[in-house]
């Protein structure tokens, strides 16, 4: 809560409440996996027992690096899933993925700060 003052009142401001905030961007990241075609992903954590969950797979994601006048960019596969669906928080995993019927590894993680992560991929030898 905070407090503003206008006109030489206080006016009390309550922000909308974080949780329900963050359960809308959950609905609205499940909506987009069903309406994209979302699919199964088998996330096999370095240490523990394999989940499936739904990802949105894209066999051609544009991995930006660098700043926007000297940047480089590279295609290749990637996954968007939510964090909640996981395992393990996979910034601290090695995990490997199977999509597909592929097996991937993690080179890139990009977690979007809203309970959602982009990982870059590479075909697993």
């Amino acid at each position: 809560m905070s407090l503003l003052l206008l006109d030489g009142s206080l006016v009390r401001v309550v922000p909308p409440a974080a949780s329900a905030f963050a359960e809308l961007l959950v609905q609205v990241d499940r909506a987009a996996q069903a309406h994209l075609g979302g699919g199964p992903v088998v996330y096999r954590p370095a240490v523990g027992q394999p989940v499936e969950v739904t990802g949105i797979f894209d066999a051609q994601y544009v991995l930006a690096q660098g700043q926007a006048e000297a940047g480089v960019e590279a295609l290749g596969p990637a996954v968007f899933l939510r964090l909640e669906d996981l395992p393990a928080d996979p910034e601290q995993d090695e995990p490997t993925l199977t999509i597909g019927g592929l097996n991937y590894r993690v080179t890139e993680r990009k977690p979007d700060g809203m309970g959602g992560i982009v990982l870059a991929l590479r075909m697993a030898g």
